[in-house]
């Protein structure tokens, strides 16, 4: 009696994992094909209150006030990608005119760096080169070539691969163009037919199925739109110190370059480090002394403010563990490398509302029991 109650417990336990594996495979592949649609019902699913509104207040159809929204959307979003784009074109030329200068004088601080701390090395090298036997001297030699081949090779590869990944960018533009244009199709259509799907879903679906997903939905809402909240707060933060901090600096095009560091400091972990600590090393080799530590300390304002607010504001709008999120980081850079770094936040926020809708409760019960409710 005891083997049989394990064999059932077993069984259900097997039935658990291929239906997990089953569940995560048809998600994998869905987003894989199906991503712009998946972004356009999620899109709908965001904007049905702006398009309730509209229909009430307004004489426009639900069609029309989808629409309507969807057009001010979809401006709203061309018109900052504009001012992005103008922002980039000035910090870009900015860059042109800066560039050359800049590698003249690290060329120069090179130079004299190689006359006088490298020049003495290799006079001495060669004197004792010199002594040395004609074999010896061969193997150097040949070992020398070795590496300096193997070196062009690898520099060569790197350089193709650069403009390997700008064309393969440019050649995404067209695309990228496609997408949006279904996703905004996909949204109206979406939307204009939404309580006709919501129908279809509680007409059909099982009881606990819909008790399941609605405890999802209200606790990944809250930390999505908590999390985007804390982001942009901290952006906003970032951004303002930023600009103040280079324009008392004295930096031209402070708020170019402001901006441009304040949107890469959505990238976890890495953040505005990826331009301050270049940056502040290249001023550094180059002697100027008194700008690095400027940037230095600015770099260690920003630094400092991001941690001191960032885990509050995160554990309060996500309510995950930190030791969780840090586990769900390395799990992700494992599998997905650095772009699995960016959806450490998604992953989350689908374990915490997993958890909080007694999923793996109910999931357990039917493992022990075979009952769910």
């Amino acid at each position: 009696m005891k083997t049989d109650l394990i064999m059932k417990r077993l069984l259900r336990l097997f039935l658990v994992i291929a239906t997990t594996t089953i569940t995560i495979a048809t998600c994998y592949v869905a987003i894989i094909y199906l991503y712009p649609f998946l972004l356009a019902f999620l899109l709908a699913f965001i904007l049905q209150k702006p398009i309730a509104f509209i229909e009430k207040q307004t004489p426009m159809s639900r069609a029309y006030a989808s629409f309507f929204v969807l057009v001010i959307l979809f401006g709203l979003l061309a018109s900052l990608f504009a001012i992005g784009a103008i922002e980039l074109v000035q910090a870009f030329y900015y860059l042109t005119k800066q560039i050359p200068k800049h590698i003249h004088i690290f060329s120069d601080y090179i130079q004299l760096q190689v006359e006088t701390h490298l020049t003495p090395i290799y006079n001495q090298l060669m004197s004792q080169f010199d002594a040395l036997q004609q074999n010896q001297q061969q193997t150097i030699i040949e070992q020398l070539e070795h590496f300096l081949q193997r070196f062009t090779q690898q520099s060569t590869s790197w350089i193709e691969s650069a403009f390997t990944s700008i064309i393969h960018t440019l050649q995404m533009i067209p695309s990228l163009f496609s997408i949006c244009f279904f996703i905004f199709l996909g949204t109206f259509f979406i939307c204009q037919e939404w309580y006709k799907l919501k129908n279809v879903y509680h007409a059909h679906m099982p009881l606990l199925f819909k008790e399941t997903i609605h405890a999802m939905k209200l606790t990944s809402q809250k930390a999505l739109f908590g999390y985007i909240r804390a982001q942009l707060l901290l952006t906003l933060i970032s951004i303002i110190i930023i600009y103040l901090g280079l324009l008392v600096i004295g930096v031209d095009y402070s708020f170019t370059l402001a901006l441009i560091i304040g949107l890469v400091d959505f990238i976890p972990y890495l953040g505005t480090g990826l331009f301050f600590i270049p940056w502040i090393g290249y001023l550094f080799l180059t002697g100027d002394y008194t700008l690095t530590i400027q940037l230095a300390i600015l770099y260690g304002i920003i630094v400092l403010q991001r941690q001191l607010t960032e885990p509050k504001l995160l554990a309060s709008q996500i309510g995950v563990n930190p030791l969780l999120m840090l586990m769900i980081t390395f799990i992700s850079f494992r599998i997905f490398g650095l772009f699995g770094i960016f959806l450490v936040p998604l992953f989350s926020i689908i374990i915490q509302a997993l958890y909080q809708s007694h999923l793996f409760h109910h999931l357990w019960r039917y493992i022990k029991n075979g009952t769910i409710t």
